[in-house]
């Protein structure tokens, strides 16, 4: 037995000592940060390509003209302001020219990408592919799916489920789907029908890729992973996220639904002394905004729109519920939550197998400062705070692609002929996708022109029932050609670029942290609303014809899926595209990859943390618990070479260079 004494009762490594050992850590987790390798993509170059800076450029809160355009040199200053890091902004805004600056929504965070990070990826060392370009094959299909999402916003998930649920939508009678009678009434799966007539949702068609005839392999993949392995798009995977997970059982994860495993059913989460309700407010059924042109551009010049109100609460239960949610959310709620639920629920006893506190000698010892509910906590707290200064960057710094409102808009001016001042190539690909949409013919059954149909008829009768109809015939001189995207929010979208998503890029890597946390591989309870919204049923025993058991859903599914809700619940309000959330997604993931393995170098004891990734791979990441990069680990599909590891960060965005985007033929998988 040793006997304490004035030199063993303090830890061997202290003063001046542990100082330099904590520098050398420091610097060493440097070290790591440099040897990633750099993305070099850029943005799709539109900006570059339309001398008017339209279709596709961010210019919400800019000065637009009767048919939504800005001024070339107006866009170009707005550019060169958010370009630099010190910039004030001044005189660029709208507002510049009306003193009264609380008419207007503010620009959010638009220099964030300009800060620095020191711990994980700098903002800069992170990437996302080229945004899909105007009349390509995958651009339409997104504002097709977009479209269907507006059309459907009020139908129960249970519903959407079911290809024989009927919608409040008929087919022309002329059309053949009408049959003998006047009129024929659509289907959730004459839907997902419609939509598969596009190219990218064909799996024997050939779309046109961001190259050209030839689809990147990044191209492939992300049109694969909306669909029901080789049968396309199916009703099974509509709106579903690219994950398996996020395609098993019902819609809407667990995480949004249920309590801690002692009462699940309650949907009360406990916050130490506090609860958190699952439920969220209820917005009024069949109201959506910016159905009419004057509306619409109204809000193009940042106008701030009176808010609407909310009455009750329920469960989430259909696409609009979980855009009432993604609307005034904390972005790292879902996950907080989630963590929340897992930590009552005992899992904190089930960290993942490679942390310290998972081996034999933690018997003795609980998870707390370290592998417990305040370690976890706080860690997804630093991964959200720099995915949103990363996303910023590419939003604003980057990209600057315009959100799904303004595309819609730009579809409706070239169907009705009112493209004063618009860019003549940009015309000849929209009129591309509305080609590919079917506009000229509702009937032809080669084409989804009755989704556009379908969407005038909304936009029809929204602005009849909101006094709206007829207000400005500038551009919409044709209720029938009325195409602009109907939104769940009053103010359309946030005042920020759409490529990428706030929301998808905290999904991603929050979700992360909790799967490499956590033992990822426990089913879960399994529980979902009926059809009311009010009340939790479990799977056995329910009263749903259509419903069936998730089939042993486990923690890291569940997960995933919530990272897909969450992100997938923006496009469900219009505000963004697939390869938002698609492409986000996975570069919060290399955040969280990120930040995780510079901290191997804080502990001081040998450890692995391990998760699979939104790509299918088995990352493990590490460390023998010493005090130089090579005591680190970064093991994927267990290749620890860093090469293995330098794939896996590029595999996104290599294809795509900077400055021309030549195609790199080496790097193209034809379409056949």
């Amino acid at each position: 037995m040793m006997t304490l004494d004035s030199t063993n009762t303090r830890p061997p490594l202290g003063g001046e000592p542990r100082r330099q050992e904590a520098n050398k850590r420091r610097h060493e987790a440097e070290r790591l940060s440099t040897e990633r390798p750099l993305p070099t993509s850029g943005s799709n170059e539109e900006e570059l390509q339309y001398a008017s800076a339209q279709p596709t450029s961010f210019t919400k809160g800019l000065s637009h003209d009767a048919y939504g355009l800005v001024k070339r040199e107006d866009y170009e200053r707005f550019v060169s302001a958010i370009v630099t890091p010190d910039t004030t902004l001044t005189g660029v805004h709208i507002a510049a020219e009306n003193p009264d600056m609380s008419k207007y929504r503010r620009w959010e965070s638009p220099l964030a990408g300009h800060y620095f990070e020191n711990q994980g990826p700098d903002p800069d060392a992170v990437a996302m592919a080229p945004a899909p370009k105007l009349g390509r094959s995958e651009l339409c299909a997104e504002m097709a799916v977009l479209y269907v999402m507006a059309l459907v916003r009020d139908l129960s998930f249970e519903k959407l489920s079911d290809p024989t649920t009927t919608l409040k939508y008929s087919y022309p009678p002329e059309h053949p789907r009408a049959g003998t009678s006047a009129t024929a009434t659509a289907t959730v799966g004459d839907l997902v029908a419609e939509l598969r007539k596009l190219s990218w949702f064909d799996p024997n068609a050939k779309p046109v890729g961001f190259y050209g005839k030839h689809l990147t392999r990044h191209e492939t993949q992300r049109r694969a992973a909306a669909w029901d392995g080789s049968n396309g798009l199916t009703v099974e995977t509509l709106f579903r996220g690219s994950t398996p997970g996020a395609k098993k059982g019902p819609y809407i994860s667990q995480f949004l639904l249920l309590g801690p495993k002692a009462n699940p059913l309650s949907g009360i989460i406990p916050f130490g002394a506090q609860t958190i309700d699952q439920k969220v407010m209820i917005a009024e059924k069949d109201v959506d905004f910016m159905t009419d042109w004057a509306g619409w551009l109204q809000v193009q010049n940042g106008h701030k729109p009176p808010r609407v109100n909310h009455s009750g609460a329920r469960w989430i239960t259909s696409p609009r519920d979980l855009s009432t949610y993604v609307h005034f959310d904390q972005l790292y709620q879902a996950y907080f939550n989630a963590c929340l639920i897992l930590l009552e629920s005992g899992f904190g006893k089930h960290v993942d197998a490679g942390a310290p506190i998972a081996r034999k000698r933690g018997h003795a010892a609980d998870g707390f400062a370290t592998w417990g509910g305040p370690h976890v906590l706080s860690l997804l707290t630093e991964v959200a705070s720099r995915a949103l200064r990363a996303v910023r960057r590419q939003k604003f710094q980057i990209h600057r692609r315009a959100r799904p409102e303004v595309l819609a808009a730009r579809l409706t001016q070239t169907a009705n002929g009112a493209t004063s001042g618009m860019d003549n190539m940009a015309i000849t690909a929209l009129e591309s996708m509305l080609k590919e949409l079917g506009v000229d013919d509702p009937t032809d059954i080669k084409h989804p022109g009755v989704l556009l149909h379908w969407i005038a008829e909304h936009n029809t009768a929204q602005n009849k029932a909101n006094g709206r109809a007829a207000r400005d015939k500038t551009v919409v001189k044709d209720e029938s050609k009325n195409f602009l995207l109907p939104m769940a929010f009053t103010e359309g979208s946030p005042m920020h670029p759409a490529y990428g998503a706030g929301h998808a890029t905290v999904a991603g890597a929050c979700v992360t942290i909790l799967k490499a946390f956590f033992e990822s591989e426990i089913p879960l309870a399994e529980v979902f609303p009926d059809l009311s919204g009010f009340q939790l049923v479990k799977t056995d025993g329910n009263t749903f014809e259509t419903a069936a058991p998730f089939g042993g859903t486990t923690v890291a599914e569940e997960l995933d899926k919530l990272a897909a809700n969450i992100s997938i619940g923006r496009n469900m309000a219009g505000v963004h595209y697939y390869s938002d959330y698609y492409d986000s997604l996975r570069m919060g993931e290399r955040i969280a990859a990120g930040i995780l393995e510079e901290q191997m170098l804080d502990y001081t004891e040998p450890l692995r943390l391990s998760f699979k990734s939104y790509d299918g791979d088995d990352i493990t990441i590490g460390t023998d618990g010493g005090s130089t990069a090579g005591a680190v680990m970064f093991m994927v599909n267990g290749d620890d070479n860093p090469a293995a590891r330098d794939e896996w960060w590029l595999r996104h965005v290599r294809e795509y260079g900077t400055g021309t985007l030549q195609m790199a033929s080496a790097e193209l998988v034809a379409a056949e």
